[in-house]
């Protein structure tokens, strides 16, 4: 039977840089700091009290209030600006919760390579190509007003005031 040597020879080993070990370190205690202390999603939540695609009609017929669409995309920059500056903000949301039936309508064809039959129904029957877009519909469908892009805060006021 063959004899095997298992000796550590130093001068073969190669040494681990101080750096690498501080970096783990570092990460380790980053790690456990982030696991007491988590991030809460709510702080930068919609206001806006969104209603499901397929429960939108039924609750714009029986509350007699028309719809707000908005169209997005994950990928959309100024639907980010939307969603801070209009959704996020509490007087905007106050108005359009007590007015409207608030819709989020979220394109997935750049990331998923088709959106869901709801959503490209409501696409074709507002002719939504550009995000963001908000549509005001009356309860049975038919458009009220239409903003393609997001147009500031002014405009933005204009268009939930729009229909009362």
């Amino acid at each position: 039977m063959a004899r095997t040597n298992l000796s550590i020879d130093p001068k073969k080993q190669k040494s681990i840089p101080l750096w690498l070990l501080i970096l783990a370190v570092l990460l380790i205690v980053a790690r456990i700091v982030s696991s007491r202390y988590p991030v809460h999603e709510t702080e930068d939540a919609d206001l806006v009290h969104w209603t499901e695609i397929s429960q939108a009609s039924v609750a714009a017929t029986r509350l007699h209030r028309p719809l707000f669409y908005e169209f997005s995309a994950a990928w959309c920059a100024p639907c980010r600006m939307l969603e801070h500056e209009v959704f996020m903000n509490p007087e905007f949301a106050t108005r359009i919760n007590s007015r409207y039936i608030a819709v989020k309508v979220i394109d997935t064809q750049r990331e998923e390579g088709r959106n869901t039959p709801e959503v490209q129904a409501l696409m074709d029957r507002y002719g939504v190509h550009a995000f963001p877009t908000i549509v005001i519909a009356a309860p049975d469908g038919s458009a009220l007003n239409r903003v393609v892009g997001y147009p500031g805060l002014d405009k933005m006021a204009v268009l939930v005031d729009s229909v009362h």
